[in-house]
């Protein structure tokens, strides 16, 4: 998970699920965004790995499932049928088997703890499909599952199995408290955590793995608090050497977030550590441009100021009528991405050179503040 690099610095207090704030989470069910937005699909398949059959009907509000129909057929094909349809087929064949005038559909895998085939990875629980996009659009899928179950294919994803008991522990704490935080995806798309590092790590059950397991196993229930509400609990596989304050970051004070040196990590081994990326002046001038920044051709950037730790908390580019703009905090890093050149800044612990021949951005991947 990429998310903003922070220690909690403060303490906290661990409470059973629920007990103190509310959360995301309802019924101890987990709703995890597999396909959405531009990933939705024209069709999609399941197949019984083990189960018998599928049952056909919509989650009620508290996410306990309403049956409508079942068949005992294990390869089930669904696809949208008009705009606000969705018609479910026998794999490879027209045979329909159920047809929803609705656009959300809940499919639920039969037989004594099922498990279910998709796209090459195996999943527990419930799967619902809404119709997105009109009449040529796509299926969006949800994932919905027990938490616990789902977080026992979080932390393996998440921190080797290899590490210590209690450092496995603590991360399944922070993996169950970061899905029962309401997140952007809950009010965009629906659900509760996205199944990406965007969110957290998540594709299936995976195979067994009896540390990590044990570490969900033995925290069940436990999430982080911070002053009776439910803490953000941000984690990160490297902080370039420091971590920062989440008001340097995202403009906004955190008591517990709050940044510290980190003696350890030079000491690490981290594949792809260090990085450079390199931007000609038109294609800087172009990324803000598209980016809604009001500046002209673009002559110069440079770092304007760090914050104590080390982490950049200015940047500023100036153009060739004289005119600067000066950007803060996480934007500094995000002022650089571009989907259309396939470059971005990893982090914001960085260094700039060469500014006035374009700029070579380079720092130690996952330095503070990235998303």
């Amino acid at each position: 998970m990429k998310k903003g690099l922070f220690l909690l610095s403060l303490i906290v207090t661990f409470y059973a699920l629920g007990t103190v704030s509310a959360s995301a989470v309802t019924n101890d069910t987990v709703k995890v965004g597999l396909r959405y937005g531009s990933s939705v699909m024209s069709s999609a398949n399941l197949e019984n790995d083990e189960g018998s059959g599928y049952e056909f009907g919509y989650f009620e509000d508290d996410r306990t499932f309403v049956s409508l129909g079942e068949t005992d057929e294990t390869a089930i094909t669904m696809e949208p049928a008009g705009r606000d349809g969705i018609q479910v087929t026998i794999t490879g064949t027209d045979r329909v088997l159920y047809e929803s005038r609705e656009d959300t559909l809940a499919v639920m895998p039969q037989g004594r703890d099922p498990v279910t085939w998709f796209r090459g990875n195996r999943y527990r629980g419930g799967f619902e499909y809404t119709v997105s996009g009109g009449e040529e659009g796509g299926l969006a899928l949800v994932n919905e599952l027990y938490v616990e179950d789902y977080l026992k294919r979080v932390v393996p994803s998440e921190m080797p199995p290899s590490y210590e008991k209690e450092a496995l522990k603590a991360q399944a704490v922070c993996a169950r408290t970061f899905a029962c935080l309401t997140t952007k995806h809950l009010s965009a798309y629906g659900f509760d955590v996205c199944s990406s590092t965007d969110c957290q790590a998540y594709s299936g059950i995976g195979e067994a793995t009896s540390a990590t397991d044990r570490a969900v196993e033995e925290t069940e229930g436990e999430c982080l608090y911070y002053d009776g509400e439910l803490a953000q609990a941000y984690y990160h596989s490297s902080d370039g050497g420091a971590t920062e304050d989440a008001a340097n970051v995202w403009g906004s004070d955190v008591p517990y977030l709050q940044g510290k040196e980190d003696p350890y990590e030079s000491a690490a081994s981290i594949p792809d550590y260090q990085y450079t990326v390199t931007y000609t002046r038109e294609e800087l001038t172009w990324v803000l441009q598209n980016s809604g920044y009001s500046i002209g051709d673009v002559t110069n950037v440079y770092v304007s100021e760090y914050t104590p730790l080390g982490n950049v908390y200015k940047v500023t580019f100036e153009d060739s009528s004289g005119h600067s703009l000066t950007v803060k905090g996480e934007t500094c890093r995000m002022a650089f991405y571009s989907t259309t050149y396939g470059k971005n800044v990893r982090s914001m612990r960085f260094t700039i050179s060469g500014g006035s021949g374009g700029a070579t951005v380079g720092g130690a991947t996952g330095g503070s503040g990235s998303t």
